[in-house]
């Protein structure tokens, strides 16, 4: 039996190496890109977690009187913060906007 180099199987069968190179790089680069591509909308949503988190803090810290000058209770902080970064490219709507307050029945 006679033992052959891979190369010379490849010129044998008539096979291309060059091709299957080029085959696995273009997978590689796709792979990586997805990953990159997840890695970068994992990164903007813990940056936005923590912009929410920031904001709830801030706007805790404020009076009931100063948080009704701006049409929000102390009890709706968190919701319209949240509702907002769900409605992020949808609407350019102001984040303490009156909207919600006006379509509840509970509100003044």
């Amino acid at each position: 039996m006679e033992m052959h180099s891979r190369q010379t199987l490849y010129e044998v069968h008539g096979l291309s190496t060059g091709r299957r190179r080029r085959r696995s790089r273009l997978v590689a680069r796709l792979l990586i890109a997805r990953i990159v591509g997840f890695l970068t909308k994992v990164m903007r949503t813990i940056e936005a977690e923590l912009a929410i988190r920031r904001a709830v803090t801030e706007l805790a810290e404020m009076d009931d009187h100063m948080l009704r000058d701006i049409g929000l209770r102390r009890t709706e902080i968190e919701d319209r913060l949240r509702q907002q970064r769900a409605n992020v490219g949808t609407d350019d709507a102001s984040i303490l906007s009156n909207t919600a307050a006006h379509s509840r029945p509970d509100c003044e």
